[in-house]
């Protein structure tokens, strides 16, 4: 049996030749090969793209967790026919997506998003009545010809709970999971960390791209707002994007900057040792992995609400959610929290028990027999 993972966007290639894909994607792929009866490859409807081999996002060919993969350029739906593929996933997105459909090879397809969230990212930006007018009309379009790609796929996994909504009532086979990469002795590890006690000041964390749909523009008045409660707090941001420059100019003390950090050597062991309140101020609904991984680290959540985050609690994941962009709200729950510390441990041990039940490996064994249910592989 052959699977191919066709990449969301091309594949990364090195001067020499090494092809290569995000980390993370990596990490993923590797948990596939592990599950699947027979063979893994991975590849794109696009031609790679030219990166550099020390870019600390990427992973290459040559990784040991590629070491049961197979990677190839770049192939299309007659090349996939040729290869003998039996079952090809793809996002559903995908600007060529509609060419896989209507082969002898089984397809599912993919999507991180419902079309009502997709429409919120989109107007995070929008300037103006006509702007929005325009985006909501091409939201519609969009909807219409994914639905359609969507019902005629053999299979569909979606990730998270908005998603699922949606997709579930377009394909009888859709698979909900969510995306995260905490696996079961993360969350034995966190689970023996310390909790905050208020005898000293209380560690809050930003982690994620630093861009406008994650609400980054809210952290400064949050910030400020904490500061005039007079708070007691440090408050450090992990990423990079376009709004750092401005962020950069914060004139706080109790603010630093931590940068990018590698997930597996400095991100877990920092959030779960030095993190107490995740601060995640996305102002529309994507099915954010920091929300899982937070949790899972034993750090609960503050945001405002939206269609990940609020179904996340109501499912048993621990933080607070106010209404959204209320920063003096969330400040509040702040301050509640640095007088009684005990709420804050309460909901750790919520998000982390969340968290326990639906780790990594489970996440992976449940879509890979999704797969094989749809392939027909015994």
């Amino acid at each position: 049996m052959r699977f191919f993972y066709l990449n969301d966007s091309p594949l990364r290639v090195t001067a020499d030749g090494k092809l290569g894909i995000f980390a993370k994607s990596m990490t993923g792929l590797a948990e596939y090969a592990k599950r699947w009866p027979g063979k893994v490859l991975v590849s794109s409807l696009e031609a790679p793209l030219l990166a550099e081999e020390d870019d600390p996002q990427m992973m290459w060919a040559d990784h040991d967790l590629a070491a049961d993969l197979e990677f190839i350029p770049q192939v299309d739906a007659p090349a996939l026919s040729r290869l003998g593929a039996d079952l090809v996933m793809h996002s559903v997105v995908g600007p060529l997506s509609q060419s896989l459909l209507g082969h002898h090879f089984k397809v599912i397809f993919t999507d991180d998003w419902s079309p009502a969230v997709r429409l919120e990212v989109g107007l995070v930006t929008a300037r103006g009545a006509v702007d929005r007018a325009r985006i909501r009309v091409g939201a519609l379009r969009r909807t219409r010809r994914l639905d359609s790609l969507a019902a005629r796929a053999d299979g569909f996994q979606c990730n998270g709970h908005s998603a699922a909504e949606h997709y579930k009532a377009v394909n009888p086979s859709t698979h909900m999971y969510f995306d995260h990469r905490m696996r079961a002795g993360d969350m034995a590890a966190a689970s023996r960390r310390e909790h905050w006690h208020g005898d000293r000041p209380l560690r809050i964390a930003y982690s994620g791209r630093l861009t406008e749909i994650k609400g980054v523009k809210l952290i400064e008045p949050f910030i400020a707002e904490l500061e005039r409660r007079s708070i007691s707090f440090e408050f450090t941001i992990i990423g990079s994007g376009n709004l750092e420059p401005a962020l950069r100019r914060l004139e706080s003390k109790n603010v630093r900057f931590a940068g990018f950090m590698d997930f597996e050597k400095d991100w877990k062991p920092f959030v779960r040792s030095e993190v107490d309140l995740m601060f995640l101020p996305h102002v529309q609904g994507d099915s954010a992995s920091t929300y899982f991984e937070a949790m899972g680290s034993g750090v609960p959540v503050l945001g405002f609400h939206n269609r990940t985050l609020t179904p996340l609690l109501a499912a048993g994941g621990g933080g607070w959610a106010v209404a959204r962009p209320d920063v003096v709200a969330a400040a509040a729950v702040t301050e509640r929290l640095a007088t009684g510390p005990m709420e804050l441990e309460v909901q750790a041990r919520r998000g982390l028990s969340f968290m326990e039940a639906v780790p990594f490996e489970t996440t992976f064994d449940e879509r890979v027999n999704h797969f094989r249910a749809i392939a027909g592989a015994s």
